[in-house]
């Protein structure tokens, strides 16, 4: 099954890659784009994985909004995570899926087409970048790259990011912004990266990616509990118990313990 999912989403990764005379459009906000390829995918991907477990349902990002099964089997995906790269002709974009078991994720894959790079975990079988096993870095917080973000889609909550980043920048090495969470989040599983946070992602954005940096050593929370596999939720992730909560301690005093929303 896992093999058969892989060659799925790199399948669907050839079809991102190779695309051209797409339409691009916006989803209520000039920020929030979507292409006429993330609904194409999103429909491929539906159809070839759901037929893999007859049964199971889906969640994605362009319209399919069943939610996480406490039994049997949910995909959770992202098209295109990273549409305004894949828009603009950045080569930094994840497609990302998550197959949930029970209500818990399961198996967990992020491909980026145009660097041919997969990052893929089963739960209790470890991480992998293309086929080889990867592990978290063992960093300390002062040699520490974050990757974050500042709520594009929701900029009243962007101060908050701004001042969360102004207070950990002096505190670590550097931070980067690179547009795609699934594939920040498989950077901190092979250790090229060692935090991460932004204040409001959908599950299908960090289901996939959040299982490939437990399963390579790492961690994550919430702002005030765990992430929430059916509806929008802060991540924290870090390479490192103590590192996350430093980070988490800066994240919960800028927003009052809280999510914002």
């Amino acid at each position: 099954m896992f093999g058969r999912i892989e060659d799925i989403v790199r399948t669907s990764g050839k079809r991102v890659r190779d695309a051209s005379g797409f339409t691009v459009e916006n989803k209520g906000t000039r920020e929030n784009l979507v292409t006429s390829m993330d609904i194409e995918n999103e429909i491929f991907l539906r159809r070839e994985l759901t037929s893999l477990i007859p049964g199971s349902t889906f969640m994605g990002e362009e319209g399919d909004d069943a939610r996480v099964s406490d039994e049997g089997y949910t995909w959770v995906v992202d098209p295109i995570d990273g549409t305004a790269n894949f828009s603009r002709g950045i080569p930094m974009v994840g497609i990302s899926v998550a197959l949930f078991k029970d209500g818990e994720p399961h198996m967990g894959f992020v491909h980026n087409p145009f660097t041919d790079t997969t990052y893929s975990a089963v739960a209790g079988g470890g991480a992998f970048r293309n086929g080889e096993r990867v592990h978290v870095s063992d960093r300390e917080l002062a040699d520490c790259i974050m990757c974050t973000a500042w709520c594009t889609y929701e900029k009243s909550m962007a101060p908050g990011c701004f001042r969360v980043s102004e207070r950990m920048h002096p505190m670590c090495n550097d931070i980067r912004r690179i547009g795609t969470a699934a594939v920040e989040l498989g950077l901190l599983s092979e250790g090229a990266v060692d935090l991460y946070f932004e204040i409001r992602l959908s599950p299908w954005d960090y289901s996939a990616g959040l299982l490939c940096v437990k399963e390579a050593g790492g961690c994550y929370t919430g702002i005030d509990g765990d992430v929430d596999w059916n509806e929008p939720s802060p991540v924290i992730a870090a390479n490192n118990e103590s590192n996350m909560e430093t980070l988490l301690g800066v994240v919960r005093d800028e927003f009052d313990g809280k999510r914002p929303y």
